[in-house]
């Protein structure tokens, strides 16, 4: 079963398929290299051509790999507390890991509804500039929202339940999501 981006579980998944990328690459690189090596007798070859080459996929998954190695998926425990608050129009998302041209930034969860973006951060990092950069992103789309990142779960659990707001979520708001996660 393939997880998406935004699913539970994609941090995890993510790292996993990374590390065996690149440890097939290499393996493949090296290996290729000394058989070569061994049978033609020098490494002047098309062989250490096609094992240089290889390190290319390799860099691009290790580069992939390092990105996403600080952090954790969504715990099971919050799942299973917001998937009940989730209204059918919402979109909810997991294991958020976005880039933006100063920084990579992390959510354990956002639940979009309508314009309220509601989303949580267990470490709390980059609030501020989380918030900053969806605001200021959507609102160049024309769309302007209201973000709140918590780091405290209750908070989470008390604005989803109180949250009143009712409606079709604007495309530009979902599309910028989409846009931004890193895959």
């Amino acid at each position: 079963m393939k997880i998406q981006k935004g699913e539970i579980g994609y941090i995890h998944r993510k790292k996993v398929i990374q590390t065996i990328i690149v440890l097939v690459f290499v393996a493949a690189g090296l290996s290729l290299f000394f058989i070569c090596k061994t049978i033609l007798g020098t490494s002047r070859n098309l062989g250490t051509v096609f094992a240089v080459l290889l390190t290319l996929p390799a860099a691009k998954a290790l580069v992939n790999l390092i990105l996403f190695l600080p952090y954790q998926s969504t715990s099971e425990d919050l799942y299973d507390s917001v998937k009940p608050l989730i209204l059918p129009d919402d979109r909810a998302y997991y294991d958020l890991v976005f880039t933006s041209p100063e920084s990579i930034m992390h959510l354990d969860f956002l639940c979009v509804r309508e314009t309220e973006l509601m989303a949580y951060s267990a470490d709390g990092k980059k609030a501020d500039k989380i918030v900053t950069y969806f605001t200021d992103s959507i609102a160049k789309r024309g769309v302007t929202v209201h973000m709140h990142v918590f780091q405290k779960k209750e908070e989470l659990l008390t604005r989803l339940r109180n949250c009143d707001r009712m409606g079709q979520i604007p495309e530009e708001v979902t599309d910028f999501i989409h846009m931004v996660l890193v895959k």
